[in-house]
C-alpha cells in the first residue's frame, strides 16, 4: 500500500489544530465525555462516531464511503473528515476532567472494510504542540499513523476458510470465534475495528515510544535520499521489553531493522552497515530523549540482514551527541 502519499496528506491535515480555551470548571465533565464527542462531530460536522474507553486510552471509530482512490491514497474528503473528527477529539479530550495518555481514531471505507487507517497521539503531545513546548515538525513525528488490513479480519477469514473446508456447523463456528479467536489486541498491531466490534488495549508510555522509534525510521526511510542510495528499508520494528530473565531482569527498547543494501559493494561495506546502527541510534535517542523517558537499562539495535546486533547502555544514551560521537564510542556489537 502506498504509505508515502497516506503519510505526507494525513500529516499535513492532522496539524491544523487550534487552541481551546477552558474555564476554572470541565466544559465536558467526564460523565459524559463519550458523548460529547459523539454529539460534537454530529453537530457541527454531521459525521457519526462510535466511542470507546478501556483504561486510559479512548478510541473512535469513523465508518466512511470513500477513504481511498484507486490508487489507494487517502481521498481530500476523507482526509477533512478524520481532521474534522480529530479536531473534535482534542476539543474534549483538553477541555474534560477525564484522565486520558492516548487517543486513537479508527477510520475505514465501508466498501473495503478490511482496509482501515488508525491514528495514535498522546495527549500530552497535543498540550506540549498547543503550549508551544514543541515544533509542528516535531509534533508531526509524534503520531503514529498506519494503514492496514484489519488484523481480526486477516485472522477471521483464515480461520473461517478452514472451518469451511471441514464442514463444521455454523453454530459451532460461532462458539470457537467468540472463545478463541476474538480476543482483546496484546499490541498497538492489532488494534482496530471489526465487524461492528472494538479491538483496542490500554496504551501505554513505552510501547507507545518503542512504535514511535520504528515509525520515525521508516519515515526517514522514505525521505532522506542518502538512505535510499544504499539501502531498501524492508521493515522497522520497536518493542519495550521487560523483566528480561535471558538479561537479568533488565528492561530494555529493542529496535529491529530489515534494511536490504542495493549493490553487492554495499552488502558488505562495514560503513554502510554502521551508518544504519547510527541511525538507528539516533532515531532512539531523538525519541527517548524528547520524551525524556528514563525507565530502562539499554537500548538494543539489531540489523537483520547482516546478523549485526549492538547496545547502547543507558548512560552512554544520555551522553550521546548526533554526530558528535562515533558509535563505537557508545555501542557495544555483538552477534546474534
Amino acid at each position: 500500500m502506498r504509505m508515502g502519499r497516506f503519510s505526507l496528506l494525513l500529516v499535513s491535515c492532522t496539524l491544523g489544530l487550534v487552541l481551546f480555551t477552558t474555564g476554572c470548571g470541565p466544559t465536558y465533565p467526564k460523565e459524559k465525555f463519550k458523548e460529547s464527542i459523539i454529539r460534537l462531530c454530529k453537530k457541527e460536522y454531521k459525521i457519526d462516531v462510535k466511542v470507546k474507553a478501556v483504561g486510559k486510552t479512548v478510541a473512535i471509530y469513523l465508518p466512511l464511503t470513500n477513504l481511498l482512490d484507486f490508487t489507494f491514497a487517502l481521498t481530500p474528503e476523507a482526509g477533512e473528515k478524520i481532521n474534522q473528527v480529530i479536531l473534535n477529539v482534542t476539543r474534549v479530550i483538553l477541555s474534560t476532567d477525564a484522565k486520558y495518555d492516548f487517543y486513537c481514531v479508527m477510520a475505514h471505507d465501508v466498501r473495503i472494510p478490511e482496509i482501515q487507517i488508525v491514528i495514535i497521539k498522546s495527549v500530552e503531545d497535543v498540550r506540549r504542540f498547543l503550549l508551544g513546548d514543541i515544533s509542528r515538525g516535531e509534533y508531526g513525528k509524534r503520531m503514529l499513523i498506519d494503514m492496514r488490513i484489519a488484523p481480526q479480519a486477516q485472522k477471521e477469514r483464515a480461520v473461517r476458510d478452514v472451518f469451511d473446508r471441514m464442514n463444521i456447523d455454523k453454530k459451532w463456528q460461532e462458539g470457537v470465534m467468540q472463545d478463541f479467536f476474538m480476543s482483546d489486541p496484546t499490541t498497538l498491531g492489532d488494534m482496530g475495528y471489526w465487524d461492528g466490534k472494538f479491538y483496542i488495549k490500554d496504551i501505554n508510555i513505552t510501547e507507545f515510544l518503542a512504535e514511535e522509534i520504528a515509525s520515525r525510521i521508516k519515515l526517514s526511510f522514505r525521505d532522506s535520499m542518502e538512505l535510499n542510495s544504499s539501502l531498501i528499508l524492508k521493515s522497522a520494528k520497536g518493542v519495550y521489553v521487560t523483566s528480561d530473565p535471558a538479561n537479568a531482569g533488565s528492561k530494555y527498547f529493542r529496535i529491529e531493522i530489515s534494511a536490504e543494501p542495493r549493490t553487492v559493494e554495499a552488502f558488505t561495506s562495514k560503513s554502510v552497515s554502521d551508518g544504519l546502527f547510527a541511525y538507528a541510534l539516533k532515531t532512539s535517542y531523538d525519541v527517548i530523549h524528547g520524551y525524556r523517558f528514563e525507565d530502562f537499562d539499554y537500548v538494543e539495535i539489531k540489523s537483520l540482514i547482516d546478523g549485526r546486533s549492538s547496545k547502547v547502555l543507558r548512560k552512554d544514551l544520555d551522553n550521546y551527541k548526533p554526530k558528535k560521537t562515533k558509535i563505537e564510542d557508545v555501542m557495544i556489537f555483538d552477534a546474534f
